[in-house]
């Protein structure tokens, strides 16, 4: 019998750092050069087996990055295990936006949205491009 764990990722960031691009490649293994901005939000799965009796499934939302879109984000908390900061590391704003926007909307806002079914939300820094 094969288990299955659910995981809820989320990629959070400025708009045009590349979090579409890295969903599509990590789940795909494309990539389209010409990618256009998300609006709003979408997701993709990517299921992967362990030892042929585990099966992890990662529920991978990207969230759009406009200003515009940031309290829509917050929605996007809940259920999740973990978050992405991306950043585009040829435009320090985007880093700039990490240290001083995302990362103090997701200290604020993880305790209400966060997933009760996990111990520990956690999160990386990804820089791309």
């Amino acid at each position: 019998m094969e288990d299955t764990i659910n995981f809820k990722v989320i990629l959070i960031g400025e708009n045009s750092v590349g979090k579409t691009s890295i969903i599509i490649r990590y789940t795909t293994n494309q990539f389209n050069p010409l990618q256009l901005s998300t609006i709003g939000a979408s997701f993709m799965n990517k299921i992967i087996k362990i030892n042929n009796d585990k099966i992890i499934k990662f529920e991978i939302w990207d969230t759009a990055g406009q200003e515009k879109y940031r309290s829509v984000n917050r929605l996007f908390y809940q259920n999740a295990a973990a978050c992405i900061l991306v950043y585009d590391i040829t435009r320090k704003s985007s880093f700039d936006a990490i240290k001083n926007f995302w990362i103090k909307d997701i200290k604020e806002n993880i305790q209400k949205k966060a997933s009760k079914k996990f111990y520990n939300f956690f999160s990386i820094c990804f820089g791309w491009k």
